[in-house]
């Protein structure tokens, strides 16, 4: 009987090992690949209450009104409301993939800007209240109805060629474990792209990001580019999206992250997470309320008008400089060893009185009661929290609730309220501490690819607020590769934007990489 009992034993763990040996080996294998809706069956409606102009039913070509209708935000087509399950039907949707092989116009009917010409006759064409006219969704070429006839089948993408990326070259197979999704598995590069370097375009945002203006941004980019380019982060993780870079090539492929500082950081983490060498260069469409990154690297303070082209032309023009990244060791100090937590940080981390600005307000944003959500009241909150510590002063004798270590000396400090060490040149939405009043002087340049950091203290809530009219200037403590801060009691602290209350531990920031991101130089006004 043992011996049968041992026998069963032993057969179970032979399978358990083989069990686990073809999972792993098949996790090892694991193909890259990225899931996309299938818009195969049906469009990706989005409902409106208004239209930009007017506006007819593809299907019934009634006169949309401004309460009654849906429009596809991947080709362009409208529905009003009964008729959404006959567009679905009766109108395909602009195509992840096809087996032709090469690329062809897809046609939209009406619709189109008042300012369309034709392709063929250079006339308006666009312009009658009627639905009439032909737009491709692939090059956004316009024709007349009866020009059609006299323009080539094929489609050579257009302006914005070199960032397409068409769907005869995309390989697809259907999924089991999500329903109604491609799982791409294999891209071919183009036969030609205008005589251009074909750099595909990912989209990476989240369209409950800014004002929500999120969802205008990924829409309007869905129109230019593959749809399975275009990825949200309410839907997917950055990661689903980066598999772009296993398919085409981390080098040639570029990253447009629209979001705050928060979420670029996330995904220049899922970029260190899947170990992408070269990593492929990242761009930035501001969303968010500080932007500090995106002012660094051209790309403004905050983006307000929804113009792909313009975003896409400045991408063909940009340069790529490196930035650095940091570690940051949180090690909690206990008479029980307990792990610590690492995060990675881009911008800055600070501790005081603007982390706890700025975790005042990221409470009041997260409460239920948030229900107006502009750029305008998010700065009028912080202005309110700022001002609220003048008089409250929270954050006071900072300096006796930790110690400073720059590249391991230790440095005496002042009474103050904050304490900020800093890699990119602003900070505070837009504020330049290394260059205010008399500038760094000898404490040295300020550079973000150089590998130091930048040390500074702030006096008070009140101080903060001169310098950001340019009334005063922080005490810069000077630079070092390594910063070792230890605190023996809870103080707020923020990094890259996101704020918490941290307690007694040990602070260690050293480097870690270098993140390629994309200069882009924005005209004025």
């Amino acid at each position: 009987m043992e011996a049968e009992v041992s026998v069963r034993d032993a057969a179970a763990s032979v399978l358990v090992a083989l069990l686990v040996g073809f999972l792993v080996r098949r996790m090892l294998k694991r193909t890259p690949r990225v899931l996309t809706r299938d818009t195969r069956r049906g469009h990706r409606w989005s409902h409106t209450g208004m239209f930009s102009q007017p506006s007819y039913c593809n299907i019934c070509e009634s006169l949309l009104m401004t309460s009654q209708g849906a429009f596809c935000d991947a080709c362009g087509v409208c529905a009003c409301h009964p008729c959404v399950r006959s567009a679905n039907k009766q109108l395909t949707c602009k195509a992840v993939t096809s087996r032709e092989t090469s690329h062809k116009h897809h046609w939209v009917q009406g619709n189109l800007p008042f300012d369309s010409a034709c392709e063929v006759c250079e006339a308006g064409v666009g312009d009658s209240p009627a639905l009439v006219g032909l737009r491709c969704c692939w090059c956004q070429r316009t024709v007349h109805d009866e020009c059609r006839r006299n323009m080539s089948e094929v489609c050579d993408l257009g302006e914005f060629a070199e960032f397409v990326v068409p769907p005869h070259c995309v390989k697809v197979r259907a999924t089991r474990t999500v329903p109604r999704r491609l799982a791409i598995s294999q891209v071919a590069e183009p036969g030609a792209a205008a005589n251009r370097d074909w750099t595909p375009l990912v989209v990476i945002g989240n369209r409950k990001s800014g004002n929500n203006d999120g969802e205008q941004v990924l829409s309007a980019f869905r129109r230019y580019l593959n749809p399975a380019q275009v990825v949200d982060l309410a839907e997917q993780r950055p990661e689903d999206g980066l598999e772009w870079c296993h398919l085409v090539g981390s080098e040639r492929c570029r990253v447009l992250v629209a979001g705050g500082d928060g979420t670029v950081d996330w995904v220049l983490n899922a970029i260190d997470n899947l170990k992408l060498e070269p990593p492929p260069a990242v761009g930035i469409l501001p969303l968010g309320t500080g932007n500090d990154l995106s002012r660094v690297l051209g790309s403004g303070e905050a983006y307000t008008e929804v113009d792909p082209q313009r975003v896409m032309r400045r991408l063909a023009d940009a340069r790529v400089i490196l930035v650095d990244r940091w570690l940051v060791q949180l090690d909690p100090l206990r008479h029980v060893h307990l792990p610590g937590s690492t995060v990675r940080m881009t911008n800055y981390v600070s501790l005081g009185v603007d982390a706890l600005v700025t975790l005042n307000f990221h409470k009041t944003r997260e409460s239920p009661h948030y229900l107006w959500s502009s750029r305008l009241v998010n700065k009028l909150i912080y202005f309110c929290y700022g001002t609220k510590d003048v008089l409250e002063r929270e954050c006071k004798d900072l300096q006796r609730k930790l110690t400073l270590k720059m590249d391991g000396r230790l440095v005496e400090l002042p009474d103050i309220e904050a304490l900020v060490v800093q890699n990119i040149a602003t900070w505070g939405a837009g504020v330049r501490p290394w260059e205010l009043g008399q500038g760094a002087g000898p404490a040295g340049c300020q550079r973000a690819d150089d590998g130091l950091l930048e040390v500074f203290c702030v006096y008070s809530s009140f101080h903060i607020a001169q310098m950001q009219v340019g009334l005063s200037e922080p005490l810069r403590l000077g630079q070092a590769r390594t910063i070792e801060v230890t605190l023996c009691s809870k103080v707020p602290m923020q990094l890259d934007g996101e704020p918490w209350e941290q307690g007694p531990c040990v602070i260690r920031v050293s480097h870690h990489n270098q993140a390629r991101m994309l200069q882009m130089a924005w005209p004025e006004g």
